[in-house]
């Protein structure tokens, strides 16, 4: 075999193994971008301020998204203690063996003004508690006419805990009968708490408490779900 022959042939398997490596590496992107889209959380911090996106994807019908959304603005403005029995279930906010405790106190809320007036101790084990930290919070819900469901918490004012922030819950019906669902928190803590949260304290103490709560939510929607499918 001449050279001139033998490189043509080494020249060919080399372009179709490059071929194949890279259609292998677009496969695994592919892999990792859909689970990325499915289950996936992200956090960033820039000039004081910590956003975090949480997202999962379950089945569910617009009723049932419609009802669990309603349930979650109705139990913060009427009944807020009870958000700790689903939606707030497993926090570890009231639980003194974790390193940042918020113990809920009292809430009322301004039908007027849609505002809801909370009061609530902090407790940073082992350094201090504040006591009696006042948060004003407006929670709403929109529905789009694409379906897609959006309930909104807006901390208008809070004497310590943080400057501002803002939690967004959406769900988002695919056409397949599954539903997207996605928190988004922006915070932007108070002089004491920017100090005390580190971005490594920061997940220790918050990020896991989002990725929880959406958990709770999806539990939420599958509960009422697997109701239905019962009682049909």
């Amino acid at each position: 075999m001449s050279d001139s022959k033998a490189f043509n042939q080494f020249e060919n398997m080399y372009g179709k193994l490059c071929k194949l490596s890279l259609l292998v590496l677009l496969l695994i992107m592919a892999q990792l971008s859909h689970a990325a889209t499915a289950d996936s959380i992200v956090s960033t911090y820039k000039d004081g301020r910590f956003s975090t996106r949480y997202q999962l994807k379950t089945k569910a019908s617009a009723m049932i998204i419609n009802d669990v959304a309603d349930y979650l603005v109705n139990d913060f403005h009427t009944a807020p203690g009870h958000l700790f029995t689903w939606a707030l279930k497993g926090l570890g906010l009231q639980d003194k063996s974790n390193e940042l405790v918020i113990v809920f106190k009292s809430s009322d809320n301004d039908p007027k003004t849609n505002v809801t007036h909370g009061v609530f101790d902090i407790v940073v084990p082992g350094v201090t508690t504040f006591s009696n930290i006042k948060v004003d919070a407006i929670v709403s819900k929109t529905k789009y006419t694409s379906g897609v469901i959006k309930v909104n918490a807006n901390i208008i004012y809070s004497s310590l805990l943080m400057k501002n922030a803002v939690g967004t819950v959406l769900f988002v019906p695919q056409k397949n009968g599954e539903v997207y669902l996605i928190t988004d928190v922006d915070i932007n803590f108070g002089w004491f708490f920017n100090l005390f949260i580190t971005q490594k304290r920061y997940k220790s103490i918050v990020e896991w408490r989002i990725k929880k709560f959406t958990e709770n939510m999806i539990d939420e929607c599958e509960r009422r779900r697997n109701l239905q499918s019962r009682l049909k």
